[in-house]
């Protein structure tokens, strides 16, 4: 097969340039695969010698370079990519060739013949004593433990080559390319960041618990916040022990995982002495080239079975997106006469931002660590552990001098690094730099910065049916900024109905570590009832076109709420308040209720007032808010215990003022679970009950869609305002299967699409007090009286951004049309 894509690229060549050998140019083109599996190698560097002349391959291994002559220095091309063997290969000028090259992974330079005789693998022998000392040698295992760690982080773009330096974004700033360093491997890299940090580290067996206190922080570069976030997923110290280790959200079994003839091939290599002690190595590599696993070897104690150092590696096979390869290696010491504990980590990650660009195809991140001062089963005071946060910052961590890092530092600085913090000095004095990154601010969230506020441009101008165009001044203050009092108001006019329409509001904190916070709102404006949380605004530019149809379930709302929140530790939080919301019919469509038998009269709205009482819990999730939905919340990683969230309302004619007396009841759980191979399962169960005959604007109404884009916490096939209970159980269940079906089917699985099922469900009922008793239904509002359903399949990981829902709805409905649809929204994975 590969030869006779070789045969059709130079077929083609010739037949498209007939004339490329008369010229005075040279053209390289050729394949590079993989030496041991004949695989072809993405994104592999190829250049010529003693220039910046080069390019990449494609998803095929393929590659053509063609430049003038006269700008070849030396007669050779160098093929590189990280975790292989360069290679040179000579070239001929002024002419057209072509090549097939076959990198050889350098974690297998020396792999020798393979002798196979009858029986069992002699990898195995070992293996299984490995597994069953891991009882001993895991360093969770011991009753306490404590340590140091000193971490740094760098980034460097890399890829790039002299044509993105003329580009407008960095022509000003010609003076940042002399910090630019070129890898033995002949790859021009730029260091943009660095992050130092000094860390105490605390282990307790029984009860389990584990404390890390910050003590220095220290930032230097010119990356942006979201490069400087994600830094904190470089700092990871694996625990090769476990059966699984997680990387980038990706579970990855261990090479050391109980069942480890299910994911690895093993081959026992050699034995040597490593100070003074008998050590074996052992390879290991995938069982398959597409499963989410490592590449790497092992050394390993042959008296206690301990591993003394370990070579952790995937590539773009493993199907993570952004990645080219990853390293990881681990140093082990023995820190007592019995226990071996890491000494040293490195990471290093080829990280991708625009796949198939020879001009800024990414960047590295090298992540090196040093352990020091353990003490081993040492007791620890409780006080140590006390709170449920895992994390803990100093309050000297961000006033360090230099004096402070040279004493703490391993290693000191390299020339690059040093020649970092000049020119970040001067980058950071620089208007031009100021511009852009203000431009840049604007365009990832939408808001133009003016201190101290932000000026919100996705809403200032929108369109809908009642209030036709509609036009928004909204203002807030940084969301990021330590500043103690935040807002977020704004101020809107619709020509079609000519009213104004305007938000006021916001919290302060109250103490310095931020745990007790007062806020509140008043607001007046049109509304959407039984629209999500999640679904994109009513007045965003983007949910202007995506609606379908119109709906009869907005109305104009007048909303005021006070509260008092606080946060009981990280993760947990309970709010405190007063809310009054009034309801206001829009014209042409009134409330309408029964004032005598058979005899009904227009109503111009409703008002509910009363006490609110919010409690949620989301273990160790550092921005949770009081409100019962909030969008942050979805989001939320794998944790060890599921997100919980209860609140209630509580309303009074007489203490309150209210138009009736009501309660009403919700509470939800909901988690992504964590199912190794099999990918993960996110769920979300909710319930509710309302007590009390109310308006249907008080009662319990499911989330519909009738937005082109799928929505994660909607009923994508159901109306708005469909229909109405008093009490009722949510259940939403996606299970992702990321790579684990798709990667397995060939060609499909070079597009690195991910597949998942869903199911949802809503039960529910309507009690007679409120079934138009007394307050009648709009048209197109039903009593819920079976339960309804949804269920379907998707593909993600589109382009990187995009995902697809094929959705059923077998339950039947006002439009007996309306029973499948094909639904895109926006996903974004590593």
């Amino acid at each position: 097969m590969r030869k006779t894509l070789f045969f059709l690229r130079v077929f083609f060549f010739f037949v498209s340039f007939p004339t490329a050998s008369l010229s005075q140019s040279t053209t390289i083109e050729g394949f590079i695969y993989e030496d041991s599996t004949e695989i072809p190698i993405s994104f592999a560097k190829v250049y010529i010698l003693g220039t910046q002349i080069g390019t990449f391959t494609d998803t095929n291994g393929y590659f053509i370079l063609s430049t003038p002559s006269k700008k070849i220095i030396r007669d050779s091309i160098r093929i590189n990519y990280l975790g292989f063997i360069a290679q040179v290969i000579p070239i001929l000028k002024d002419e057209t060739q072509s090549v097939v090259v076959n990198l050889k992974s350098s974690l297998f330079l020396d792999l020798g013949d393979v002798t196979v005789r009858p029986g069992e693998n002699p990898a195995w022998r070992f293996m299984r004593k490995l597994i069953a000392e891991k009882k001993n040698n895991n360093p969770e295992m011991l009753n306490y433990s404590s340590f140091d760690e000193y971490s740094k982080v760098r980034f460097d773009l890399n890829h790039f080559t002299d044509k993105i330096k003329k580009t407008l974004l960095f022509r000003p700033f010609d003076y940042i390319w002399d910090n630019t360093q070129v890898t033995e491997d002949g790859i021009q890299f730029l260091p943009v960041l660095i992050t130092e940090r000094f860390s105490e580290h605390y282990y307790r067996k029984s009860p389990r618990d584990n404390k890390d206190i910050i003590i220095s922080e220290k930032k230097t570069g010119l990356a942006g916040p979201n490069l400087v976030n994600f830094t904190n997923d470089l700092y990871i110290t694996p625990n090769i022990y476990d059966n699984y280790i997680e990387i980038l959200g990706k579970s990855f079994p261990s090479p050391l995982n109980d069942n480890y003839k299910n994911n690895y091939k093993f081959y026992l290599m050699d034995s040597s002495r490593m100070d003074g002690i008998k050590t074996y190595k052992i390879r290991f590599v995938p069982k398959s080239k597409r499963d989410l696993a490592f590449t790497g070897e092992m050394y390993f104690d042959s008296t206690t079975y301990a591993i003394k150092e370990i070579t952790l590696k995937f590539d773009l096979m493993a199907n993570v997106n952004f990645i080219r390869s990853y390293y990881i290696t681990q140093f082990f010491s023995q820190v007592d006469s019995m226990h071996w504990m890491p000494s040293e980590t490195r990471v290093v990650g080829d990280f991708t931002v625009f796949e198939n660009s020879s001009d800024l195809t990414g960047f590295f991140g090298r992540k090196q660590s040093y352990y020091s001062n353990y003490t081993v089963n040492e007791s620890i005071d409780k006080a140590v552990f006390k709170g449920i946060e895992k994390f803990e910052i100093s309050d000297s961590t961000l006033v360090r001098d230099e004096a402070f890092w040279l004493t703490h530092r391993p290693t000191a600085l390299t020339t690059e690094e040093k020649g970092l913090q000049e020119v970040s000095k001067r980058v950071a004095a620089d208007p031009a730099f100021k511009i852009r990154k203000y431009l840049a601010i604007t365009a990832g969230t939408g808001y133009i910065p003016f201190k101290p506020f932000e000026l919100g441009i996705l809403s200032m101008a929108s369109y809908n049916s009642i209030e036709k165009i509609r036009l928004k001044l909204h203002l807030r203050t940084n969301p990021n900024q330590k500043f103690p009092i935040h807002t977020n108001s704004y101020l809107a006019y619709g020509f079609g109905d000519a009213r104004l329409k305007y938000r006021l509001g916001g919290f302060s904190r109250l103490n310095k570590k931020n745990t007790w916070r007062i806020g509140g709102y008043y607001s007046h404006d049109i509304e959407q009832l039984g629209r999500s949380f999640n679904q994109i605004a009513i007045d965003h530019v983007i949910g202007s076109v995506v609606q379908v149809g119109q709906s009869s379930s907005r109305n104009y709302v007048s909303s005021f709420e006070s509260y008092l929140e606080k946060e009981l530790f990280q993760g947990c939080i309970a709010r405190f308040g007063y809310f009054n919301q009034q309801f206001e019919a829009i014209d042409g469509q009134p409330f309408r209720e029964f004032v005598s038998l058979g005899d009904t009269s227009n109503v111009n709205g409703f008002n509910a007032a009363g006490f609110r009482a919010t409690f949620k819990f989301s273990f160790l999730f550092d921005k949770l808010k009081g409100e019962f939905y909030d969008k942050n919340d979805l989001y939320a990683e794998k944790r060890r215990f599921p997100d919980a969230a209860i609140t209630y309302d509580y309303s009074d004619k007489k203490l309150f003022g209210s138009n009736f007396d009501y309660q009403k009841v919700k509470m939800s759980i909901r988690q992504k679970v964590n199912a190794k191979k099999l990918g993960y399962l996110n769920y979300t169960v909710e319930a509710g009950k309302t007590f009390g005959a109310v308006p249907y604007t008080f009662l319990d109404i499911p989330f519909g869609n009738q937005l082109l884009i799928a929505d994660a916490y909607s009923f994508n096939l159901m109306n708005f305002m469909e229909y109405a209970s008093d009490q009722y159980v949510m259940v939403h269940a996606t299970h992702h299967f990321d790579g684990l079906i798709l990667d397995r089917i060939p060609l499909i699985n070079k597009l690195k699409f991910r597949s998942f099922i869903f199911g949802k469900t809503f039960i529910g009922s309507l009690s007679d007090a409120n079934n138009q008793q007394r307050y009648l239904f709009p048209e197109g509002l039903n009593p819920i009286s079976a339960p309804y359903f949804e269920f379907g399949f998707g593909l993600e990981n589109i382009f990187k951004f995009f995902k697809i829902d094929f959705i059923w709805r077998p339950t039947p409905g006002v439009d007996e049309y309306y029973k499948f649809l094909v639904k895109p929204s926006f996903k974004f994975a590593i």
